[in-house]
């Protein structure tokens, strides 16, 4: 019985989730026609880098199941599409293909019309190929959204040399390489024949038995002994990489999530926010819909990067783990981190902790405006801010006030010099406060 409970329970549980992708997807891109033959999908370029982790269009995750028979006053239009005509599959808005199925819809299935009303449009401007002009470095324009998915009528730049490089899938690669190596613990370990437990006592005598002589019962070639050669636990995985490999390997991942309009703008991820788990989860269904669905379609897969607010402006106490030692340390948290504690595939991080992995992993990114600025500054910084001053136009000095200090035996005679002058001071100080 607990069995066949268990069991409707799950059948129960996958029919509502395959219900809930069908409806938020159905109305989105469900009426769509089978993809034509395109340029290569934007996946690839994901998956050669983490393996599993494929960007694919919402028609796709769906497999083009949901209400395909939708009137046309309920079909939904994508930011991208025009705005006044009947959205169908294509990019401009009139499809002959979803105007029939929009009449073969009229004739029924009012059920589905009811359900579907008042979805709203998703902020994503997915697409289904790489576009010819990708890795221009041309600037492009988003609109800014609340975390409701309303539209604030503001909006921001992507600077060009940052969200439009060509995409490098050997620098991701190794960017991603570098990464896990350095988050790679050391866990192997095995005992030595002085760290193992057993007995000292000696196995046999030395001589007369006419067998070799034993000197340990804890040797490696004994039952129960130690390892020879085994791990120590002392391994480190790290590597070095270049810190404009690294910069450049950001700049692909965000042109990668550019490229495929996978990036969304919000005002704030603390303001007018719930610190509730099924208040966010709701809000991302409003404003992403279906496209970020992962895991199945059971859950969104975002990475949200904002600047904590302080503790004056309404921020959370909380704590994190110190990745070195592993103490607990304060921390301030909004109100979208406590939220998204509780969704797995939500990552809720400051701007300055994006990273490459990160980016790839999840299946959009949601950035703040103040954490786009800061993030934009960063990348902008030069890598070492000291060669900036030394490429500057010196003064040339005066030859005659310049001396000649660029034979390290000159430079070891001064110094003699000036220790034996300190030794004389001390001594003739100690003098004078002997004689006083």
């Amino acid at each position: 019985a607990t069995t066949m409970a268990g069991a409707v329970e799950r059948a129960a549980r996958a029919f509502a989730s395959g219900m809930r992708r069908a409806l938020v997807a159905g109305a989105r891109g469900g009426a769509r026609a089978g993809p034509a033959e395109l340029a290569p999908s934007l996946g690839a370029f994901r998956h050669g880098v983490i393996r599993g982790h494929r960007a694919v269009p919402a028609w796709r995750v769906c497999g083009g199941i949901g209400p395909a028979r939708l009137t046309a006053s309920h079909r939904v239009a994508h930011r991208g599409f025009a705005a006044g005509d009947a959205a169908g599959s294509g990019k401009n808005g009139d499809d002959e293909e979803s105007d029939e199925g929009a009449e073969e819809g009229d004739e029924g299935d009012g059920e589905w019309e009811d359900a579907l009303e008042g979805l709203p449009v998703e902020a994503l401007e997915l697409r289904d190929a790489i576009p010819d002009d990708q890795g221009a470095m041309a600037d492009r324009t988003l609109p800014v959204y609340g975390i409701t998915g309303v539209p604030t009528g503001e909006t921001v730049t992507l600077p060009g040399r940052h969200f439009d490089v060509p995409l490098r899938v050997d620098i991701a690669h190794r960017v991603v390489v570098w990464q896990r190596s350095k988050r790679r613990g050391n866990y192997a370990k095995t005992l030595t024949r002085s760290e193992v437990s057993g007995t000292t006592r000696k196995a046999r005598a030395q001589k007369g038995a006419g067998r070799a002589r034993v000197g340990t019962l804890r040797a490696p070639q004994m039952r129960g002994g130690g390892v020879a050669h085994g791990p120590n636990g002392m391994r480190n995985w790290n590597t070095k990489l270049q810190r404009r490999v690294r910069r450049l390997g950001l700049q692909v991942a965000l042109s990668a999530k550019a490229a495929e309009g996978r990036i969304v703008v919000l005002d704030s991820l603390h303001e007018g926010i719930e610190p509730k788990t099924q208040w966010l989860d709701g809000a991302l269904d409003t404003l992403l819909g279906a496209q970020s669905l992962a895991a199945g379609g059971r859950a969104h897969s975002v990475l949200c990067a904002e600047i904590p607010p302080a503790l004056e402006r309404g921020g959370l106490p909380a704590k994190r783990t110190c990745a070195r030692t592993g103490r607990k340390l304060p921390a301030v948290h909004s109100n979208a981190k406590r939220a998204s504690l509780n969704l797995p595939h939500v990552q809720v991080m400051d701007q300055f902790g994006l990273n490459v992995y990160d980016v790839l992993r999840h299946r959009a990114l949601a950035i703040t405006r103040d954490a786009l600025d800061a993030l934009v500054a960063r990348l902008d910084r030069p890598i070492k801010p000291d060669r900036a001053k030394w490429s500057a136009s010196q003064p040339t000095p005066n030859p005659a006030e310049v001396l000649d200090w660029t034979s390290r035996g000159h430079l070891g005679e001064v110094d003699k010099e000036r220790k034996k002058e300190e030794v004389f001071k001390r001594r003739a100080a100690k003098k004078a406060g002997a004689r006083v």
